[in-house]
């Protein structure tokens, strides 16, 4: 017990932005998933806004596919009006000629345009979505479950303690219904212990192979942000 409350302190003072009841699972893990783990919801904050802003910087409808794209692009919308004005016109004069090859040049940079906000969303814009709306939840909601495992095993060790205690008094008090009752129930509580212990545990290998997890894809992760500056 003391060892824990120094462990409790230790972590306060080394990580005093650390919540309360995030400082419960502070104590199962070592230093280096620490320094992991608070980077968990910066990393799902960053790559759910880059998406966001992302996706707002789109000439095309998100999520199309190349045809509807090309379509709804206002170059390809240009190249259609220039289309439609030199067929007007005297193909052999200046300005018939100047309008086709300007109606060309549009289309095929909508077509171009198309084509690299398709590559930017499979390459970038999901990947970041899912990262931040599947990969770091999961991880956060294996977090939420050890929280909560691990504070309702100190709930019931405490009943536990206290049970104990009121066993110990009605021994003492010499057999009868009350020390029976008492018995029962401190085996019942003994059992609940024991199997809130057990899933506490389990929680436990299940976020810190969470953890370990994000860590190794930190750098692929990462590469995500870079590959944004690389489009024009």
């Amino acid at each position: 017990m003391m060892k824990r409350q120094f462990n409790r302190m230790r972590q306060q003072l080394s990580h005093p932005n650390i919540s309360g009841r995030a400082l419960e699972t502070a104590e199962y893990l070592t230093e280096d998933l620490l320094q992991i783990e608070q980077r968990i919801e910066p990393a799902k904050r960053a790559a759910h806004n880059v998406h966001k802003r992302l996706v707002a910087c789109l000439q095309g409808p998100y999520g199309a596919d190349m045809e509807k794209r090309v379509k709804k692009l206002s170059l390809m919308s240009l190249s259609v009006t220039m289309a439609e004005s030199f067929k007007e016109l005297d193909t052999d004069s200046s300005l018939g000629k100047a309008l086709e090859m300007s109606c060309f040049i549009e289309g095929m940079l909508a077509k171009i345009l198309a084509e690299f906000e398709l590559t930017l969303e499979r390459e970038v814009l999901q990947p970041l979505n899912k990262l931040s709306e599947e990969e770091l939840p999961t991880i956060l909601k294996h977090k939420k479950n050890l929280q909560k495992h691990i504070m309702d095993w100190n709930t019931i060790k405490s009943r536990l303690n206290q049970a104990s205690k009121n066993s110990s008094n009605s021994i003492s008090a010499g057999p009868g219904p009350t020390a029976s009752s008492a018995a029962i129930k401190l085996e019942n509580l003994k059992e609940e212990e024991e199997e809130m212990k057990r899933r506490v545990e389990q929680s436990k290998d299940e976020y810190m192979a969470d953890l370990y997890h994000f860590s190794t894809k930190e750098d692929s992760y990462a590469k995500y942000f870079i590959k944004v500056s690389y489009f024009p």
